[in-house]
């Protein structure tokens, strides 16, 4: 196991040239550490050193401070690629926080929980990106390629990896609040998310199904070099599903070439809020494609992670499938 010591030692020049607040330091080796050590289970432990000299390397590169702002109405942490700064605040006064009845000890627990998810979010973004000369090269296992994919920074394949980024904060500090979130406003349907997001509540248990249909140890090796493997995973992804679109079983309502596309165009349709009035058949159409899927992986508690009725009349098309 990798220790916080060594991270620390690692990160000394980081912490110099950045100088944030102790907490924040703490964070940011909380965060490392465990990174690391869930990565390590999967990739070995000489490809987990190699991944961690990376992520720190990016968190020079992409971070010039830390600030706290003056005033915000909840708790709150966003990175900015353009200034490099990551932003944040915390108080008491958290908008999610309903109760009125829960101890104020239980209630700094929460916020700080919260406060951590939002941070460890942002640090699983920044270090994934690499930039060159002020252009982003690659984004996650996003780089440019032949299919207009370009890791372009708040733009649709970086949507793509914010969903991807708060999967993987839940895997690593294994979060699952199982939090009942309704697809349309009259609440027939709905899905389960990990934990609250106000962006991704909808599409990150598809991410989390999706995660489950991608060789693991191949997901890690392209996100540290997409140049050498992000192609090498999508185009597999797509020879072993190609079957979804090519036996014409099913009318999708959104058009694309290959099943790895066409997932994110509904991931990025529902998460985006892009023609709204038809989002539950966006889920109905994602939960087909990995009902397809599932014939030959077999998932337990699959239906956990798709669309669900709130009555039994209502249909679920992935059912019949």
């Amino acid at each position: 196991m990798i220790d916080k010591v060594f991270i620390t030692g690692k990160l000394e020049n980081f912490f110099r040239k950045t100088n944030p607040e102790s907490f924040l330091k703490i964070f940011v080796i909380s965060f490392l550490f465990d990174k690391i050590n869930y990565i390590e289970k999967i990739v070995g432990h000489e490809n987990s050193l190699n991944m961690l000299d990376k992520y720190i390397y990016n968190l020079c590169q992409n971070i010039r401070a830390f600030k706290k702002i003056d005033k915000y109405h909840s708790i709150y942490a966003k990175y900015d690629f353009k200034s490099k700064c990551l932003k944040y605040y915390i108080t008491n006064d958290y908008k999610k926080f309903k109760s009125t009845t829960i101890s104020n000890e239980d209630k700094k627990a929460f916020i700080i929980k919260e406060f951590k998810i939002m941070m460890y979010k942002e640090f699983e973004t920044i270090i994934n990106i690499y930039s060159l000369n002020g252009k982003i090269v690659s984004n996650g296992f996003y780089i440019e390629d032949r299919y207009g994919r370009y890791p372009d920074y708040e733009g649709k394949f970086s949507n793509i990896i914010d969903i991807f980024s708060d999967v993987e904060v839940c895997n690593i500090t294994k979060l699952n609040d199982k939090i009942k979130t309704y697809v349309d406003a009259e609440k027939n349907y709905y899905v389960y998310a990990k934990h609250i997001s106000q962006r991704n509540s909808e599409v990150m248990n598809y991410v989390t199904l999706w995660r489950n249909f991608i060789n693991n140890k191949l997901y890690y090796f392209a996100i540290n070099n997409p140049k050498k493997y992000s192609e090498k995973m999508i185009k597999d992804f797509n020879a072993e599903y190609d079957y979804i679109l090519s036996n014409g079983k099913y009318e999708f309502l959104l058009k694309n070439k290959n099943v790895f596309s066409l997932i994110e165009n509904y991931l990025l349709h529902i998460r985006n809020r892009i023609n709204v009035d038809n989002n539950i058949q966006y889920h109905q159409d994602l939960s087909v494609i990995f009902k397809m899927m599932n014939h030959k992986k077999h998932i337990s508690k699959f239906s956990e992670y798709v669309l669900h009725s709130s009555n039994s009349k209502n249909k679920l098309n992935f059912e019949e499938i």
